[in-house]
């Protein structure tokens, strides 16, 4: 059995162009969704102060800091009045320096956490999350967990097992 219907719309050489071009625009429209969607999909936010503050990294920053100025401290502490104001100013520069390296490796580690864990979950961007106004999947819990994790394997790689140490003779 034919269908009339389809032999008329066949015949008519502009109906023909028509549906092709429509089919055409369909199909873009439907490769143009999956597009976005799958774009979506690869792009994570992320409350950068939220992972920097939780870091390991920079509480090590924070205490090798505060290790350093009080060093420089004793060290200014030691000397006679006229060679404190001298230094005073040479070691307040040499402070900045400190602080701006000791951020610097900070961050470096924290960007290639961050990164890490973006690439393993497949984003390929990730912004921070007072940039985005709407979408993109908020990774940071997901970070600090692997945060944790790393920092609990150091800490248990750290744990000597002082019965596998061997003995000293002592004489």
């Amino acid at each position: 059995m034919k269908c009339l219907w389809m032999d008329k719309v066949c015949k008519n050489e502009k109906t023909r162009e028509s549906m092709l071009a429509g089919v055409i625009l369909i199909v873009t429209l439907a490769f143009l969704v999956l597009i976005i969607k799958s774009r979506e999909l690869s792009i994570a936010s992320v409350d950068i102060e939220k992972v920097i503050n939780a870091h390991p990294a920079m509480r090590e920053a924070i205490a090798s800091f505060q290790k350093e100025v009080s060093d420089m401290q004793k060290q200014l502490d030691k000397m006679k009045e006229e060679e404190k104001i001298k230094q005073q100013q040479v070691m307040q520069q040499e402070i900045s320096r400190i602080a701006m390296r000791l951020q610097n490796e900070a961050m470096d580690k924290v960007l290639k956490d961050v990164e890490k864990v973006a690439r393993k979950k497949g984003y390929k961007y990730v912004m921070d999350k007072g940039a985005i106004l709407v979408g993109g999947k908020d990774i940071t819990d997901e970070i600090l967990a692997v945060l944790k994790q790393q920092e609990k394997t150091e800490t248990e790689q750290k744990k000597v097992d002082v019965s596998e140490m061997p003995m000293i003779p002592v004489k």
